[in-house]
């Protein structure tokens, strides 16, 4: 049996390169049985302490090497004693206890609300497009304390009343999560960035505790890069490349939610970006096919469940100023 788990290299703080948590050990403890790359991206096979079995840092993106991996971890495995697959009493102690401080200062917005949020191309025209990429999309989460989750209806939620959501709150999603990352990884966007962020909710049903609300908004982000590469940012003038290169977001919103004013909570929330995106840097995929846009791009965002693997912390949550 296989336990798939996905990490983030880089995070506040210290990277799992440099890191002294436990997971950052275990992490190192793997790649320094692996050294054919320096990157410590890849897909590695190991034993819950730290044994690497198989794995490569390359052909990630093949299913059928992926597959030659398992079945070599698994051959491996069954070769090892128990001693040899697990941690010690001493060890394992040791890990539940640091990852149990680790949790006691998390910031998950328990009693707020919590977002999924998916992001992929959308068609550009009535032919289908034959790239693979055209599938891609990911996910990520965004996060919103009690009280903000509170500012997305009026005080007095009385049918037929409309509400701005405050603009920090709009800012939010328009800076860290209305971005392309549907190939992968891309820079926020800074404040002064923003050129809109609007947002209205206006109440079109209470019934007891329920109140039903409908969203409609624009956000638009606008960036123009300053000619210096920076990891994440955007990239120099090269091949494909104009001299001075634009990226933004221009997102029109819509979307329902209903809100339980008895617990202080939504029950239901759904919002759709439906927008336009352009520019394209090394680590988002958009360099690979010069894919630069303007290009249509949605998003959708969706109530989480409160599972722990839905309690994964947002992309940019070191960028949301929570103390």
């Amino acid at each position: 049996m296989f336990v798939p788990t996905a990490d983030q290299i880089e995070r506040p703080g210290k990277s799992l390169e440099t890191g002294t948590s436990f997971e950052s050990r275990l992490v190192q403890k793997i790649k320094k049985q692996c050294n054919d790359l320096a990157t410590y991206q890849g897909v590695f096979v190991a034993t819950p302490n730290g044994l690497l079995l198989a794995g490569s840092h390359e052909a990630v993106h093949d299913p059928r090497k992926v597959e030659q991996h398992m079945r070599q971890g698994l051959e491996k495995w069954a070769k090892l004693s128990a001693a040899e697959r697990l941690l010690s009493e001493a060890e394992f102690a040791d890990a539940l206890a640091e990852l149990g401080a680790v949790e006691g200062k998390s910031q998950y917005p328990q009693d707020g609300l919590v977002l999924s949020s998916f992001c992929r191309d959308l068609p550009r025209s009535a032919k289908p497009g034959n790239s693979p990429s055209r599938n891609a999309y990911n996910q990520d989460y965004a996060w919103f304390r009690k009280a903000e989750a509170r500012a997305f209806l009026p005080v007095q939620p009385i049918q037929g009343t409309t509400h701005q959501v405050p603009r920090d709150v709009v800012e939010r999603l328009a800076r860290f999560h209305f971005v392309d990352l549907v190939r992968g990884h891309t820079a926020s966007y800074p404040q002064q960035a923003v050129e809109r962020a609007e947002l209205s909710s206006e109440v079109i049903e209470v019934k007891g505790n329920l109140v039903s609300l409908r969203f409609q908004g624009r956000t638009r982000t606008s960036e123009v890069h300053d000619g210096v590469h920076i990891e994440g940012k955007w990239n120099a003038p090269g091949p494909g490349i104009s001299e001075i290169q634009e990226r933004g977001v221009d997102a029109r919103l819509e979307g329902q939610a209903v809100y339980d004013l008895k617990t202080e909570k939504f029950v239901f929330f759904d919002l759709i970006a439906l927008s336009s995106r352009w520019g394209g840097n090394a680590y988002n995929g958009r360099l690979n096919e010069l894919d630069f846009g303007p290009a249509p791009m949605g998003i959708v965002l969706e109530l989480a469940g409160n599972s722990a693997a839905e309690q994964v912390p947002p992309l940019y949550f070191r960028y949301y100023g929570w103390k």
